[in-house]
């Protein structure tokens, strides 16, 4: 009777352990795509002029779109407890560029929406998304996350800036004053010829 009870758990816990190590390569095949296609679109920046540059980053934008699809069709949005907190941002940034579909932004949105509120996914990257999302169909962003990058950036068109701090802060977002300073910076970084000052 023992012996027979023994043998059942041991199947069960068996067949129990097979799910739990294909999501285990699951994982870890989802992690190396996601860090793939990541690495494929920043390496865009480094190309000079600008013009090819941007003409590269649209077509790894379009290529890479179909497997950034695909992730989300099999799994929703990937968050923090299941592939980690530097791979999910990773994804975000990856949905961020998909501004050809915007359709599919909001979906993906919508998922990231429900793990911000359980702290699986990020604040600040649901307002970034959220942003762009507005301002690509021609409305007013939320948390001033979109600029118009210069030596003197200027937000996108915005919300009530008088309590877009509070918004921000709400997310986890620096002040306004404070992000646009650091643009600045970034803009100088990628054009030191624009610096005179």
């Amino acid at each position: 009777m023992f012996k027979n009870s023994y043998i059942v758990i041991v199947m069960v816990c068996l067949s129990a352990c097979v799910p739990i190590r294909k999501s285990m390569a699951d994982k870890q095949q989802l992690t190396v795509l996601i860090d793939s296609l990541h690495q494929a679109d920043q390496a865009c920046v480094e190309i000079q002029p600008a013009d090819s540059a941007a003409a590269a980053f649209l077509r790894v934008k379009k290529s890479n779109y179909p497997f950034i699809a695909d992730i989300f069709k099999r799994y929703g949005y990937p968050g923090y407890d299941f592939i980690g907190t530097t791979t999910s941002d990773k994804y975000f940034v990856l949905v961020q560029h998909s501004d050809f579909n915007v359709d599919f932004q909001q979906e993906v949105l919508q998922k990231m929406k429900k793990e911000v509120a359980k702290q699986n996914a990020s604040g600040q990257n649901f307002a970034f998304l959220s942003d762009r999302i507005e301002i690509n169909n021609g409305r007013p962003q939320i948390y001033g996350t979109q600029v118009n990058m210069s030596g003197n950036t200027t937000i996108k068109p915005c919300i009530d800036t008088a309590n877009l701090d509070i918004r921000r802060k709400s997310v986890g977002l620096e002040p306004i004053q404070d992000y646009i300073n650091q643009c600045n910076e970034v803009f100088y970084m990628l054009n030191p010829q624009e610096n005179v000052h």
